[in-house]
Parts: C-alpha cells; sequence; structure tokens
C-alpha cells in the first residue's frame, strides 16, 4: 500500500510549481456513497488570481473504480492580491498553470456563477449545498445544487445567514443543519450579532478594553463575540428539493460558563438520530490563557443548554465521535491541565451510565482523531515514527492493529453503509489526495488525483529515512532528500531543517509550507530530523525538552550532523545551512550564539529572549510548562534565563535571513525584529523579511512565493564560492565546533 512510484521527468520541482500546485480541501461522502463532493484551489501566478472549485468525483458501484474525471459543478475565480487596482477582471484565469491541471467535465450552465464555494454537504444523493460569503450583507449564503441524470442545476439558495459561519453539517435523519458563528454572548438570533455588529461601525472611536488575559490568539484580537453552534431545520420540497423551517437558534447560549467565554470548537459531530451534537469546548474562567482544560459537551439540537461529559481537572479534550447505535462517545483527552503536548488518551462515555472508560491506556502514541469500526473497535490516527498512520484498536484488550503504516493520513471518514473508509492522505513526494480503503487495511484506492503532472514531467525527490544517535544515546530519525539529479562522485551543499512546536515532528506528508522538495530541487542534500521534544517516539521523548530547549535538542542535532558528514560524504561540510522556523526558529538563534559550522541560517518567526516572549505571548500555560514555571518566580526565571538566546548574541557570527510577521502573536514581530538588531549593530551580515499580513505561518499564495525565492537566494549566497569567503571561516570543519556548547550552566 504505497502512493504511486513516478517516473522519469523532464524538470525540477519550484517554488512556483509549488504556489501553483491544485489543493484539495473540505469533502464529504454522498449518502448512498456514491460519490465524494470535494473543494479544490487553485493559484495562477500568471494572473493572480485564485480559483476555487466545488467538484464531484464518482466512487463507482462498488466503491473499488474511482476512473472518470470529476464533475465540476461551481467554479469561482478572483483576483489574489490584497489591494486589486480598480477595473480588476472578475473575468476567468486565463493562465490556469495548464501543467498541474487535472481534467475536469465542466458543467456551463453551473460555471456562469460568482459563488466561492466552501463546506460541501449532500442533503440528498441528488441534491448537494455548499456555503459561500455573501459580499453585500458580510454574512453566508447557503446553496444548493441538484443533479439530475448526469448534470447539475445551477445554485440556488435555500437559507441567508447575516452572519459568516463555519463547520456546516447537516443530519439527513434529523433534517437539521447545523453550524457555528461568531456572535455576541447569549444572543439567540443571528440578526442580533448583525445588528450589533452595524452599531458597533457607527462608533467614532475603535479602543478595545479588556480586563483579563485572553487578549488575543493565533492572529486575532479576542472580541465580545463567540464561536456557537446553531441549527436549522430544513424540509424537503414536491420536487425533492430543500427549504428552512423556522430560523436558526444558538443551541448553547444557555450553557453555564460561569462568567466566562463558551467558544465552541468546529469539531462537533451529530449524533446518529441527529437530535444531539458533541462538542469540544475549553473550560470558562480567568485561567483561560494558562490552562489547557476543555471539555467534550453534549447538547440538543432543539436548544437545550450543552452539558460536559468529562468535566473535572483534566486537559484538553479532542475528536469526540458517537457508536453507530449512539449509546457511546469515543475521545480523546490529556491528563494534565497545563501542558498542551501530553500523552492524548482514550476514552469512551456511556450516554445513559454516565460513565466512563480508559481504551488502550498503555499505549505509548497520542492519537489525534478517533471513530468507530463496529461495536467493538475504534479507529484511531496517529504519529508514529514519522508517519501519521491509522489502525483499529480492540476496546477490550486495547490491542493496535495497523490499517495504513506508509506515508500520512492527515484524516479519516466513514463512507456510509461500507466497511471504507475516505482518507486525506499524502507523502513527501506526493501532495495530499482523497483515497478510500477498507478499515481491514485492503483495497488503497486513489479517488482523485489532483496533481497528475507532478512525478511526471516535475521531478520529485523519494525521502529516505535515517537514524543516528543523539543526546542521552537516543535514537534520531529523520528524512534525508536528494537533489535530483544526484552523482554520487559530486558534492552538495546541505539544507538541515529544524522543525518548530517544538512538539511536532517531520512527517512523511505534503506541505504548502515547509516543502523538503523545494530545497532538494534547488540543489541541496535536504535534511530534517526529529530531536527531543518531536512527537510519535513515545511521550518520554517527547517531554525531554522541557527546561532542556538549548540543551539535548541541540546536542542531538549536532551530533547527528557529525554523524551525517560521516554516512554522507558526498554533502560538502564547508557548505552548510541551517533553516527553522517557530521553535526551529529559536533553535537557530540558539545555534548562532554556540557554534559557526553553518555558512547560513534562516530563522523564521523565531524567539529572541524567552523571557519577553513570556510576557508578550498567548498561550501562557507553554512556557510555564517548558521553563517550569513564571519568569517572575525566581526559581524558573533561572530557567528562562538559562536558556535565552538573548544571552550569546555577542556570538554571532553567522549570515542570518530573519522572517516575521506584523499577525503572528504566537511569537511577536519585536522577536524578529530584536534578531535583525543584534545581527546588524554588530555587522554581520543579515535581511529582514517581513509580512505585515501574515499571521505564525506564510499562508498566502503570492507571499509564500516570496518567502521561497528570499529563503533559496539566501542560502544558494552563502554556499557557494563567493559567499564562503564573507564567513568567518571556509577551513575543514574540525570536530570541536560540534562539542556541546550550550553554556547553559554559568553561573545559573
Amino acid at each position: 500500500m504505497t502512493v504511486a512510484v513516478f517516473g522519469a521527468a523532464a524538470r525540477s520541482f519550484t517554488p512556483e510549481d509549488l504556489v501553483q500546485t491544485n489543493r484539495v480541501g473540505a469533502s464529504a461522502v454522498s449518502p448512498g456513497a456514491s460519490a465524494v463532493a470535494y473543494i479544490q484551489s487553485h493559484y495562477s501566478i500568471a494572473s493572480k488570481r485564485q480559483t476555487t472549485r466545488l467538484l464531484v468525483q464518482s466512487l463507482g458501484s462498488h466503491h473499488h473504480d474511482h476512473a472518470g474525471s470529476p464533475v465540476e459543478v461551481v467554479k469561482h475565480s478572483a483576483d489574489a492580491r490584497p489591494n486589486p487596482p480598480k477595473g480588476s477582471s472578475a473575468a476567468e484565469d486565463s493562465d490556469s498553470h495548464a501543467e498541474l491541471e487535472p481534467e475536469q467535465e465542466p458543467q456551463p450552465e453551473a460555471l456562469k456563477s460568482k459563488l466561492k464555494p466552501s463546506q460541501p454537504i449532500w442533503l440528498s444523493d441528488s441534491v448537494l449545498a455548499f456555503v459561500a460569503p455573501d459580499a453585500a450583507s458580510g454574512g453566508s449564503t447557503l446553496y444548493a445544487v441538484t443533479e439530475h441524470k448526469g448534470r447539475w442545476s445551477k445554485p440556488h439558495t435555500l437559507a441567508s445567514l447575516p452572519v459568516p459561519i463555519s463547520s456546516a453539517q447537516y443530519s439527513a435523519e434529523s433534517g437539521v443543519f447545523a453550524f457555528t458563528a461568531d456572535v455576541y454572548g447569549g444572543t439567540s438570533k443571528l440578526k442580533d450579532t448583525a445588528e450589533i455588529d452595524r452599531q458597533e461601525q457607527e462608533r467614532a472611536d475603535t479602543a478595545r478594553v479588556y480586563d483579563d488575559l485572553w487578549v488575543r490568539h493565533w492572529d486575532t484580537f479576542a472580541s465580545p463575540k463567540l464561536p456557537q453552534i446553531h441549527t436549522l431545520r430544513l424540509v424537503s420540497t414536491s420536487d425533492g428539493s430543500f427549504k428552512p423551517k423556522g430560523q436558526p437558534r444558538n443551541i448553547i447560549k444557555d450553557t453555564d460558563a460561569n462568567g466566562g467565554r463558551l467558544e465552541a470548537s468546529d469539531s462537533f459531530v451529530f449524533s446518529p438520530s441527529g437530535l444531539q451534537v458533541a462538542f469540544v469546548a475549553k473550560q470558562p474562567g480567568r485561567d483561560y490563557a494558562w490552562k489547557t482544560t476543555s471539555f467534550i459537551y453534549l447538547a440538543d439540537v432543539d436548544g437545550s443548554a450543552a452539558t460536559p461529559i468529562n468535566a473535572g481537572d483534566g486537559g484538553a479534550s479532542a475528536s469526540p465521535s458517537f457508536s453507530h447505535d449512539g449509546k457511546r462517545i469515543a475521545y480523546v483527552q490529556m491528563a494534565s491541565p497545563t501542558y498542551e503536548a501530553d500523552r492524548n488518551q482514550i476514552k469512551i462515555y456511556d450516554v445513559a451510565g454516565k460513565t466512563t472508560t480508559n481504551v488502550a491506556a498503555d499505549w505509548d502514541r497520542s492519537p489525534s482523531q478517533v471513530g468507530w469500526a463496529d461495536a467493538n473497535t475504534l479507529l484511531v490516527s496517529y504519529n508514529d515514527y514519522g508517519r501519521n498512520k491509522l489502525a483499529r484498536v480492540d476496546i477490550a484488550s486495547g490491542a493496535v492493529t495497523l490499517i495504513v503504516s506508509n506515508h500520512s493520513v492527515s484524516s479519516f471518514a466513514e463512507i456510509p453503509g461500507t466497511d471504507k473508509l475516505l482518507l486525506s492522505y499524502s507523502a513527501l513526494d506526493s501532495p495530499n489526495d482523497l483515497y478510500t480503503i477498507t478499515t481491514d487495511g485492503a483495497d488503497l484506492a486513489r479517488v482523485t488525483n489532483a496533481n497528475p503532472t507532478l512525478g511526471k514531467e516535475i521531478t520529485l525527490s523519494v525521502p529516505e529515512d535515517v537514524e543516528f544517535i543523539g543526546a542521552d544515546n537516543a535514537t534520531i530519525h529523520g528524512f534525508l532528500l536528494r537533489p535530483p539529479q544526484y552523482d554520487a562522485s559530486g558534492k552538495y551543499p546541505l539544507a538541515f531543517v529544524i522543525h518548530g512546536g517544538p512538539q511536532s515532528s517531520f512527517l512523511d506528508a505534503w506541505s504548502t509550507r515547509w516543502n523538503l522538495n523545494v530545497l532538494a530541487a534547488a540543489g541541496f542534500v535536504t535534511v530534517a530530523l526529529d530531536f527531543q521534544g518531536s512527537t510519535g517516539y513515545g511521550q518520554a521523548f517527547t517531554d525531554a525538552i522541557r527546561n532542556q530547549w538549548g540543551g539535548k535538542p541541540y546536542d542531538s542535532l549536532m551530533l547527528s550532523l557529525e554523524q551525517l558528514l560521516v554516512e554522507h560524504p558526498y554533502i560538502d561540510p564547508n557548505r552548510m545551512a541551517a533553516l527553522g522556523a517557530s521553535y526551529g526558529g529559536y533553535m537557530i538563534n540558539w545555534i548562532n550564539g554556540h557554534t559557526d559550522v553553518f555558512k547560513a541560517l534562516v530563522n523564521h518567526d523565531g524567539m529572541f529572549s524567552t523571557i519577553s516572549t513570556y510576557y508578550s505571548t498567548e498561550e501562557l500555560y507553554f512556557p510555564e510548562t517548558e521553563f517550569e514555571g513564571t519568569p517572575f518566580d525566581p526559581k524558573a526565571r533561572k530557567n528562562y534565563e538559562k536558556w535565552s538566546p538573548e544571552r550569546f548574541v555577542n556570538n554571532w557570527k553567522t549570515p542570518t535571513l530573519v522572517i516575521h510577521s506584523e499577525q503572528d502573536y504566537r511569537l511577536v514581530v519585536s522577536e524578529g525584529l530584536s534578531t535583525f538588531t543584534a545581527l546588524r549593530r554588530q555587522n554581520v551580515p543579515a535581511r529582514l523579511l517581513y509580512f505585515p499580513d501574515e499571521n505564525h505561518w506564510v499562508l498566502k499564495p503570492a507571499n509564500s512565493l516570496r518567502w521561497h525565492q528570499e529563503v533559496l537566494e539566501w542560502i544558494k549566497k552563502w554556499t557557494t564560492d563567493g559567499g564562503k569567503d564573507a564567513v568567518a571561516s571556509d577551513k575543514t570543519i574540525d570536530s570541536t565546533k560540534f562539542a556541546v556548547q550550550h553554556g547553559g550552566d554559568s553561573g545559573l
């Protein structure tokens, strides 16, 4: 069971190819399991336009033959520039980067729509609904298209909603349409929120006032509005279509929040009867910013108050899933109320008995999604040794049986009435596509092929697993990608990539941001390693980074690098670059203060000072766990100071590209500015790449292209013969430069 092996290719993969790949988004399987609807987006560099399509792909009568092109039901194209010039045409793309475009069957009568489709949901086997923004009202509209003899109708309006909505779902059993919407606390009608918004726009000032923490999160300042779940009944009409009955209602507005914020996550699910929903929400309270605790809530769709099924002192909860008979709810929860990377433990709640059972309690992995195969067996996806795997878990014994062990499953969904699952599946050398597989691991079959030319006309490097011995004699696993035109007799520069998190890992999965194939195609041997703190190797390995930020991870990276150069002599030790984001950016700053083995560094949204970061970040539970307290506690402050890169700026000498964005509230822009200041004030070669409209990630296609262009230009510049002379030393690497130099014990 593998992603298809690609044949000979004509040219190397480029950043332009990456940003113009077709991206498969939200999907939904029809009630009769005959088709899957999904969203696919594409950006064109030539036209600067973003195209979004709603496509329908047949699953075949026996669910093993997915032949045939998808049918294009709705297509939207718009200028993707942040401030398009006046008069910019809304016409279709003239340049669609055809080499990355799969074939689709057009539906001319449907393509006349100017609606941007999202959130596909099936109302019946012949009626497909989707959500589109309404520019005039600022809200959302629920549309439907009807299939008849293989042809789809033009979209028609089912419901106009005065506010934006997300996580749209529908239960055919109860006829209830559910969604989340940001509303003012206690409001029952969406129009009330729309009216308050209108009144807010009439204010002369723009001030916001806060009396407690949780002022902002990720890239948004907290507002009085809260994401809450709403329901709307839909009834069938004589012509087989649907219409709304009544008005949407906020079904959790009366839930006791202890005077705090009850924010429902988007991951809510219907019960099999469609009469209840289970959802996740953080525990309200003034400790919102320094506690991870969240509960699974159960609410009736008629608007009864929601109640938590697992209230207590535990940590974060996730992934509620009803059993097929609706009598039990499986979910995962962490034990620690302050540690966001604690192990997710599988639990089952008995709805009638109100009791909870632990499943596979001794299994040392942390599943991210849980579902049901049958009454006695759960389905889980989990990170394990560089892959996101899919497995069955026997409820009684806790035995784990693999279904998918290669590459990475990012999500799975049941295909109704069958023993099959719909997977979102990818690899380091294969973008995300939809597949089907049986729950016993048989008959893996591709459903979509969004980028058929990748690996054929365009070369992609195949990843190799590598292992080294790091600090504490631990096994350090990772991936190595060789340049497409690799020749064993040659010498190649190295791109040494360090992941963020730090409690995450490098997966055999496609990425639209840190895509290792872009670096390999640029001529670099590309290596990405999982050091202490990484996930997928057992909880003890994940926990090993705590109060060791510049210790064990740094030691493991440097020890692994030394072994890498011995085992792979085609890597030129005089032409090495290190790149990292978030914690990886922290490590870039730490490296700059402790070794000069690299000729170039790239720091994306990294940390300059552990202390200043504590006072400006939003999720305080993170640094309080990592450094074992607050910086105003004398004992914990020593930990913050011990591992702060700012202490070692006088050692910085390696040319560094610093990247930071204004809307990054996880590691604020001043961390990047401080890094750049420390470099240039000491006359160290540096460049600052600043994005005013991005957050912790660079997501806009044109910005992503510029990001890749700047990164490749920087590391190429300093790893060429000309660049070497500008660095302090170009002599053969001395093994002493790999010695542990974290300097953390000097008086602290």
